[in-house]
């Protein structure tokens, strides 16, 4: 079967953040331009008295993560807000957020899921990138004539996951 013959736009996308308690939260307003780096693990080379003789894989990488989206609030104590939710502060129906980082992880992680959906579009498939044990932090904050933006980063420590439905 041959690839796919549509091509995608940030129009077909959408970012999803959730808690270890499935708690969700659906970015919106976003600028439309989620970015991700996946490398590959680090390579050691083995050499036997500088001549090149094997390569193996070395330590697993740290994939990053960037979206930006049009500002709104900073805060809000009466309903669930982007900032809040980076930094586990603030309102989630009353419920305190959970980690997803379990033993071994002191900070506060999430998992984000970019979802591209192109049903309408012919091909009849959604395609979804779920990025595990997310660090995410406000990178940047600023003003504009054409709108506030908050770019958000995000340090992926438990892998991505591609599905096709």
């Amino acid at each position: 079967m041959a690839d796919s013959t549509v091509v995608t736009t940030r129009r077909d996308g959408k970012i999803t953040i959730t808690d270890g308690a499935a708690s969700s939260y659906e970015v919106s307003f976003e600028v439309g331009d989620f970015a991700s780096a996946e490398p590959g693990a680090d390579r050691v080379v083995i050499r036997d008295r500088g001549a090149i003789v094997g390569l193996r894989e070395g330590d697993d990488p740290v994939i990053n993560i960037s979206f930006s989206v049009h500002m709104r609030s900073l805060t809000d104590t009466t309903a669930d807000n982007l900032m809040d939710r980076i930094y586990n502060r603030g309102f989630n129906a009353g419920a305190p957020l959970t980690s997803t980082g379990g033993d071994g992880f002191q900070q506060f992680l999430q998992t984000v899921v970019f979802e591209v959906d192109t049903q309408t579009l012919g091909s009849g498939k959604t395609y979804t990138a779920t990025y595990s044990k997310v660090y995410l932090e406000v990178s940047n904050l600023s003003e504009s004539a054409d709108g506030n933006t908050i770019e958000v980063t995000g340090e992926v420590y438990g892998g991505v996951a591609y599905v096709q439905a």
